[in-house]
């Protein structure tokens, strides 16, 4: 998939996403929930829980698509959850430009 337009920084794990996201400001964090050294789940808490990231959109995009696993992480506090079995780069767009708007770049 291409960026559509947006830029985009990329986090190798959970750990490297919590780095990158806190050395912002970006305007959408889509993460997985399975990741090493730190899951999704915890990567949304520690945002939501960070006074200057907590408003920050966040877009779980995960295979886990059993309904227990899409309250944990809209519970966690992510504002989307896709799975990735159930849509095509469209409607991950569509997401994204409803989180945050259309690309301006």
């Amino acid at each position: 998939m291409g960026n559509y337009g947006y830029d985009v920084e990329v986090a190798v794990d959970g750990m490297d996403g919590w780095n990158v996201v806190r050395s912002g400001p970006f305007d959408l964090v889509v993460t997985d929930i399975d990741m090493p050294r730190m899951d999704g789940i915890e990567l949304v808490s520690l945002i939501r829980n960070d006074a200057q990231l907590k408003n920050t959109p966040i877009m779980i995009v995960s295979y886990k698509d059993r309904e227990e696993d899409r309250t944990r992480g809209l519970d966690a506090g992510a504002d989307y959850y896709l799975t990735k079995g159930s849509f095509h780069d469209e409607a991950l767009i569509h997401a994204v430009v409803d989180l945050i708007g259309e690309a301006t770049t």
